[in-house]
């Protein structure tokens, strides 16, 4: 795979070269799930302290120490993740699919300049087509980020329980490691897991073949060169972020201080869910790039085999 400076440059020349933002659909479609993700991630939310108790209790009932920092770490996350998932979960389903859809349709094949128009007016319907496919992997995602998860759990409750049978539960400066390693650990799986999700839908929408077929096909790009994936896709992850606190600094604390909804709120909120929804399309221009190079420098027997499989199947 090429360096990750490479395809970021790419991907930004396709995104500014063939995706007008102010008249792209993809961000409008992507502008419903990027409200309530900002919205999910709001501390006021109120079913979010009794999961995250509730989540408390399992994890100490399997096994992870009462007093260790991880436990508090994936406490949080956990319960966060969860509640944003199924919060966000009817938008990611439909406005975020058909928003990514869009957004490779418009990167694959650029119309010509006299053409531009047309093309973003024809994109939506033609993007429409793909969307059963990526909706069966985004299903089969999120049953790979569970399996990721629970992997990730148990070899932490394993190395928890053997330390504990060594007797170096008591020791502090053990479970303090034992805790840094853990959250190192935790912290790369889930990153190369949401790497080859987010190129399995990309897959999907390239393709029209989704489900596990796409998850698959992800794996098999990724082999042997996971780092430039997991690298190219971290601009994103940190500008998501930096919006998410930019959200609940300027509208989420002024709602909480004052207790009431101005309309310069309002503006304002739906100014930075457009940029969040921005920021979703070009993470899937980034990831469109990642899946191309791919295919150009690792198209190797593995995969050709899965498509003759796939024919078979079809």
């Amino acid at each position: 795979m090429g360096s990750a400076t490479k395809i970021m440059r790419a991907a930004l020349h396709a995104f500014f070269s063939h995706y007008h933002p102010a008249a792209s659909a993809a961000a409008l479609l992507a502008l419903p799930f990027s409200a309530a993700a900002l919205l999910s991630r709001s501390p006021a939310a109120s079913l979010l302290p009794p999961l995250s108790l509730r989540l408390r209790r399992v994890l100490v009932a399997a096994g992870f120490p009462p007093a260790s920092q991880l436990l508090f770490l994936l406490n949080h996350k956990l319960s966060q993740s969860v509640f944003s998932f199924l919060a966000t979960l009817p938008f990611s389903l439909s406005f975020l699919l058909l928003a990514k859809a869009c957004a490779v349709r418009a990167v694959q094949a650029p119309p010509p300049p006299q053409k531009q128009r047309h093309h973003e007016l024809s994109a939506l319907p033609a993007s429409c087509h793909r969307y059963p496919a990526m909706a069966r992997t985004q299903l089969a995602n999120f049953a790979a980020l569970l399996l990721a998860n629970a992997a990730v759990f148990a070899a932490l409750l394993a190395a928890f329980n053997a330390a504990e049978a060594l007797r170096l539960g008591s020791d502090g400066r053990a479970v303090l490691a034992l805790s840094a390693v853990g959250v190192i650990v935790y912290s790369v799986a889930l990153a190369n897991a949401a790497a080859v999700c987010n190129l399995a839908t990309v897959v999907a929408a390239a393709e029209g073949r989704g489900g596990c077929h796409a998850v698959l096909k992800a794996l098999l790009l990724v082999r042997g060169d996971a780092a430039t994936a997991v690298a190219v896709a971290l601009p994103a992850s940190l500008a998501t972020t930096a919006v998410e606190g930019l959200f609940q600094l300027r509208v989420m604390k002024l709602y909480m201080i004052d207790g009431r909804i101005s309309s310069a709120m309002v503006c304002e909120g739906l100014l930075i869910a457009y940029i969040h929804s921005m920021i979703c399309v070009l993470d899937t221009v980034i990831t469109f790039m990642v899946y191309q190079t791919c295919k150009a420098t690792h198209y190797s027997r593995d995969l050709l085999e899965l498509e003759e499989k796939g024919d078979l199947i079809a």
